[in-house]
Order: structure tokens, then C-alpha cells, then sequence
């Protein structure tokens, strides 16, 4: 107390006669309540919605690595892009499975909706793209398989020559030999189209996927028709079987 003055002791004396208390003065922090948000119901739906959006996809993911692993008929270098391709998926989807349920804002939630959208297209890009691959890559295995029997079916044909099946049964090999050199390049380009479409074509390349879906199709059509001119040729030498 040696700097407190004689006025400053007075100055207390007279505040102690007047009965005025003096307030101590608190060294100790004062505590600070904090008060958590409650998100609004609007917003947990929306984030539970996201949830089972991207929920939905990943397990999509999985169905196509899978169809893409079972795929005998897939060349080596098309298996390992579209192997690849799912992977990144895998590894965006798999990203926003563990962030959304810690957003916060609807902003957060929007952005997320578009990243699982706009950067993945699990349904509209990658499902039709696996699935036209595979088909596309079977008919152009039975191709290959088919044209392996013209060397045969050409000499049953010959065999004919003179007898009245003659002329059918080589229309028929004719027709054999056309549709399959028609669909040995055409396949291909359609594999090409099919495989060089990307999450960022969309919607643009939905008509795509129809055109070349139609093409798959009209190949089997004839790859019916070919499997039918080798049978009227075997049938005409008496080497088919019904098989």
C-alpha cells in the first residue's frame, strides 16, 4: 500500500462512512455459452436424399465393375479403360458418401449434387457405356467365330454344283460372306463411338447411346440372318444339324 496517497485513504474512509460497498474487481474469464444451430427440417431431408442418391450409385458403381470383370468377350485394352474409368467414379462417389453428411448449408449440399452429377454420370454416361461395350464386343466375338465357317460353308455350296440347290445355296453363302465383312468394321466403329463418350458429353451424347444401341441391335439382326443362310446351306448338303 506504500502508493496510496493520505487523499486516497480518505477518499475510502468516506466511501466506508457512506456505506457504499466497493466492487472487487473479477481476474477470473467470464464463461461464454454457445449455442449450436438446429438444421431445418427442409435441409436434413435434402442432405438425406443426397445420401441415398450417392448410396444408389455406389452400389450401381459395383454392379458395372463387376459386369466389366465377367466380360470375356471385352478386348484387354477396353476392359482397362472402362476398369479405370469406373475406378475414378468409385473414388468420387466414394469422397461425397463421407462428406455429405457433414455439410452444413444447403450451398454445400448443392455443390455436392452437382460434383455427384456433373463429374460422374454413374447412370446416364457410364451404365449405358458399360453395357453397349459388352454388347458390342460379343457380336463382334461371334463375328470372328462366324467368319471362322466360311472356308466350310464355301465347299458345301460347291459341293452342290449341278444339283438343284446349287444356286440357293451359294446366294446364301454370298449373303453369309456380306453380312458378316459388313459387321466385322461397323462393330468397331461403334465400339469407338460408344467408348469415347465422357461424363461431360452429357446430355448431348444421350442421343449417342440410343443411335449406337439401335446399331448393336441391327448386328445381331444380322447375325440372325447369317446363322440362317448357314443353315439352308447345310440343310441343302445334308450336314445340318438343328444346332
Amino acid at each position: 500500500m506504500k502508493n496510496v496517497t493520505t487523499r486516497s485513504i480518505a477518499a475510502l474512509a468516506l466511501v466506508a462512512a457512506m456505506g457504499i460497498s466497493i466492487p472487487s474487481v473479477a481476474y477470473a474469464s467470464s464463461s461464454t455459452t454457445t449455442t449450436t444451430a438446429v438444421p431445418s427440417a427442409s435441409f436434413v431431408a435434402a442432405q438425406k436424399a443426397l445420401e441415398v442418391q450417392l448410396a444408389n450409385r455406389a452400389t450401381q458403381l459395383q454392379h458395372l465393375v463387376a459386369d466389366v470383370t465377367a466380360a470375356k468377350s471385352l478386348t484387354a485394352s477396353d476392359t482397362s479403360i472402362l476398369q479405370a474409368r469406373l475406378s475414378t467414379e468409385e473414388s468420387s462417389i466414394g469422397a461425397l458418401v463421407t462428406k455429405v453428411p457433414t455439410d452444413t448449408t444447403k450451398a454445400e449440399l448443392n455443390a455436392d449434387r452437382a460434383a455427384m452429377l456433373k463429374d460422374n454420370r454413374v447412370y446416364a454416361v457410364m451404365s449405358p457405356q458399360v453395357f453397349e461395350m459388352i454388347e458390342a464386343s460379343v457380336v463382334a466375338s461371334q463375328v470372328t467365330t462366324m467368319q471362322g465357317n466360311e472356308s466350310t460353308l464355301q465347299s458345301e455350296a460347291a459341293s452342290l454344283v449341278g444339283l438343284p440347290g446349287y444356286k440357293n445355296a451359294l446366294n446364301h453363302y454370298n449373303n453369309y460372306v456380306t453380312r458378316l465383312s459388313n459387321w466385322s468394321t461397323k462393330i468397331v466403329t461403334v465400339e469407338g463411338v460408344v467408348l469415347a463418350q465422357t461424363p461431360q458429353g452429357y446430355p448431348g451424347n444421350t442421343k449417342t447411346f440410343v443411335a449406337e444401341n439401335h446399331q448393336i441391335l441391327d448386328a445381331n439382326i444380322a447375325l440372325a440372318y447369317a446363322a440362317y443362310d448357314a443353315s439352308i446351306i447345310g440343310l441343302a448338303t445334308g450336314g445340318y444339324t438343328g444346332s
